[in-house]
């Protein structure tokens, strides 16, 4: 996420699950995401809080490795320098209205591979260790959001986006497997666009270190570990335009069912997944030419796809959106249309 200005440059498991965890999985069919970039206010927090969406996730949390020191930092800041009203506008978010919200935070994002290969110098266990007491048990935060893209825009092919899953794909696996087993409750989701979707999480793409797909490698005794994916279908995600080497293009419904969701029913008995349609989350970026009406209609055809693939009960898992700032003049507008196309 945030490439913009570089493109302009060229059922198992839910038994196993503990209560709280099954309870919030019931809740969130249908989870209205909105990633929040740029810090968090109070006006925020005022606008948000009522609206219908029921996962924030914070962008971005950066990591460096320097001198032998792993280096991590949220929105410019260190954990001991954020500003001592940040935990409490958090915990007013997720509990302060009559709607229970989840908040996350991400990794990386657009031009920050960076990230990644620090964690894999600093070691996982090291980065989760120190993560844990810097920024989720001081924050209240309830997951992790992975965003692994290349740095560059010479990056932004075919070969690029598979060079970059090569080099840190076994990191991917390890830190949500790794956060997972620490925090058993909470969620863990990735972020990646949609042919790195079909090609690496609906299939085995062959990576090194990594077992089969990734929600293959995500998978253990207890169920999957990778909750969803927030699958980017705007800029180098838009399959209209993509990186997908001799594919032809395709709607959004279209290639949600045929490359997301039709290889992942097929092949729900090595992941552990019965319901993939809940695992698939497209996302939208209204600056994208992705208007509310564009969104709602996309919605309601994926929907109608997912259904004749699967059954009646078959539709999305829900819906997300880069990010709030794009939105905020018409955040109720946004939270109701996106909540009617969800059904």
């Amino acid at each position: 996420m945030q490439r913009r200005e570089f493109l302009k440059l060229g059922a198992a498991a839910a038994v196993a699950q503990p209560l709280a965890a099954r309870a919030w999985a019931a809740a969130a069919r249908g989870r209205r995401i909105l990633y929040v970039a740029g810090g968090v206010s109070p006006a925020l927090v005022a606008r948000l809080g009522p609206s219908g969406f029921d996962v924030a996730i914070l962008a971005f949390l950066y990591a460096r490795w320097r001198n032998g020191r792993l280096e991590l930092r949220y929105n410019g800041l260190p954990g001991r320098a954020l500003p001592a009203r940040l935990g409490p506008e958090l915990r007013r978010l997720r509990r302060g209205f009559a709607a229970r919200k989840r908040v996350m935070i991400s990794l990386g994002g657009w031009g920050n591979s960076a990230t990644f290969a620090a964690i894999r110098s600093a070691g996982v266990e090291r980065f989760l260790e120190q993560f844990n007491r810097e920024f989720v048990e001081p924050l209240g935060l309830e997951g992790i959001d992975l965003d692994l893209e290349p740095s560059t825009v010479a990056e932004n092919t075919p070969a690029g986006w598979r060079a970059v899953h090569e080099e840190y794909g076994a990191t991917l696996v390890a830190l949500t497997n790794g956060y997972k087993t620490r925090h058993p409750d909470h969620d863990v989701t990735h972020a990646p666009i949609a042919s790195v979707a079909a090609r690496f999480y609906a299939r085995d793409g062959g990576l090194r270190g990594v077992r089969g797909s990734f929600f293959e490698a995500a998978r253990t005794a207890r169920g999957n570990n990778l909750s969803w994916l927030n699958v980017q279908f705007y800029e180098a995600g838009d399959p209209k335009f993509g990186l997908d080497a001799g594919a032809r293009p395709a709607t959004i419904p279209e290639f949600y069912r045929s490359e997301l969701l039709e290889p992942m029913w097929r092949g729900r008995a090595a992941t552990g997944v019965a319901r993939p349609w809940e695992r698939l989350i497209p996302g939208f970026e209204p600056r994208y030419r992705q208007t509310l009406a564009f969104c709602e209609q996309t919605l309601r055809q994926v929907n109608r796809g997912a259904a004749a693939l699967a059954g009646a009960g078959a539709t999305a898992g829900g819906v997300f959106l880069w990010d709030y700032q794009q939105i905020a003049a018409h955040l109720p507008a946004w939270s109701a249309g996106l909540g009617r196309a969800l059904g």
